[in-house]
């Protein structure tokens, strides 16, 4: 008898604990803590991004938190690696949605793991707010999406305009993922020339059979749309080893990765020219102030440094909105709160979404100088 009411005051203790974590994990819980859900690459081709996002995140959290929190309430991130598929997003997402109860989601980095969530968090009326995603598919993708970082429209187009300038047939390497193909489609939407287009998987590394195929058609310049640095740099190397001296032009992943730039700086300065576009870092006392933060704190300055400030405004845009709002339970109270935005200060100044989620940033055109990529002339 005394071991039936000892086991049963234990399972009366054990289902009270259980149900404290699992009111702890919902962003509306009456406790202390405020716990959102962070999805981005922690592994994979485009890892580098993904933790970088992730460093960000977590730096951000530390500082409101030392800071008193979100109107006094702890802010806590418990983050999946979507290692940049829409599949593991997707998974990703109803774990933190069916099991801890997260209502907000911070992410994610790719465009692809970004509408593979976009589905089931609209669907339960979760706020998604994308970091790095640009593909021109977000635009669409929810109303309760949005996202701190441009859409590939402006990428590829403002590529396209300065390629119509100078070429009449341009060739096109791209690897067959959502963002890489966004990129490509508008760059060839906008080019006003002919395209000769070759696609690759991203289990692909092997590219000499389509590199041979294009230099044996008759483009004159090369635009280059891969995932991430890892897929550009095998491309650049195949590239200098067949001696193919072609113009090239390229998504961000050709100019954003400074060690890809620095291994490669010899082929590029061979070309007649090499573009690519990116989002130019702020520069502004904010943004250094971050940065400077960011490398006492991990040793290092963020490796990306165009993709930090869209991955600090993710965060702070939340903590920010969070803290206005009545009822932190009310995801349509979020929605619309972000909607209205209109007193918020981001790393490339005052941040608004428009109606479709989306913030009015745009890219830069960048010219391989000898060493770097600067803004072209």
């Amino acid at each position: 008898m005394k071991k039936f009411i000892i086991g049963f005051i234990v399972g009366i203790l054990v289902a009270l604990v259980s149900q404290s974590i699992d009111d702890n994990h919902d962003v509306g819980s009456d406790y202390e803590t405020i716990i959102i859900g962070g999805i981005a690459a922690l592994s994979g081709d485009a890892a580098g991004y993904g933790q970088m996002a992730q460093n960000v995140a977590n730096l951000f959290v530390k500082e409101i938190n030392e800071l008193g929190g979100v109107n006094g309430r702890l802010l806590e991130i418990i983050w999946e690696d979507d290692k940049c598929t829409p599949g593991d997003a997707s998974r990703a997402v109803q774990k933190l949605i069916g099991i801890d109860k997260i209502s907000v989601i911070l992410g994610s980095v790719c465009s692809g793991a970004t509408l593979g969530a976009a589905p089931i968090t609209e669907k339960n009326e979760v706020i998604l707010m994308a970091t790095l995603a640009s593909s021109p598919e977000i635009t669409n993708a929810g109303d309760f999406v949005f996202r701190t970082f441009p859409s590939d429209s402006s990428q590829g187009k403002i590529l396209a305009e300065r390629a119509n300038t100078l070429f009449h047939k341009v060739g096109i390497l791209a690897e067959q993922s959502d963002y890489a193909l966004g990129v490509a489609n508008v760059f060839e939407e906008y080019f006003i020339g002919e395209t000769q287009r070759e696609e690759f998987l991203s289990s692909e590394s092997d590219f000499k059979t389509r590199i041979t195929k294009l230099k044996n058609s008759d483009i004159e310049a090369l635009f280059l749309s891969t995932q991430g640095p890892p897929k550009m740099d095998i491309i650049l190397k195949q590239l200098a080893e067949q001696n193919w001296n072609i113009p090239i032009w390229g998504n961000e992943m050709l100019a954003n990765d400074r060690d890809v730039v620095t291994k490669h700086a010899y082929f590029l300065k061979s070309l007649d020219s090499a573009f690519s576009a990116i989002l130019s870092p702020p520069d502004n006392e904010k943004f250094h102030d971050f940065v400077a933060r960011y490398k006492n704190s991990f040793g290092e300055n963020p490796k990306f440094m165009d993709y930090a400030g869209p991955a600090a405004d993710g965060i702070n845009v939340l903590a920010h909105v969070l803290g206005k709002v009545d009822d932190i339970t009310d995801t349509k109270a979020i929605r619309d709160a972000l909607y209205e935005l209109n007193d918020f200060e981001g790393m490339h100044g005052p941040l608004t979404f428009d109606e479709n989620g989306d913030v009015g940033l745009t890219h830069t055109l960048l010219q391989f100088d000898g060493k770097k990529f600067s803004p072209a002339k």
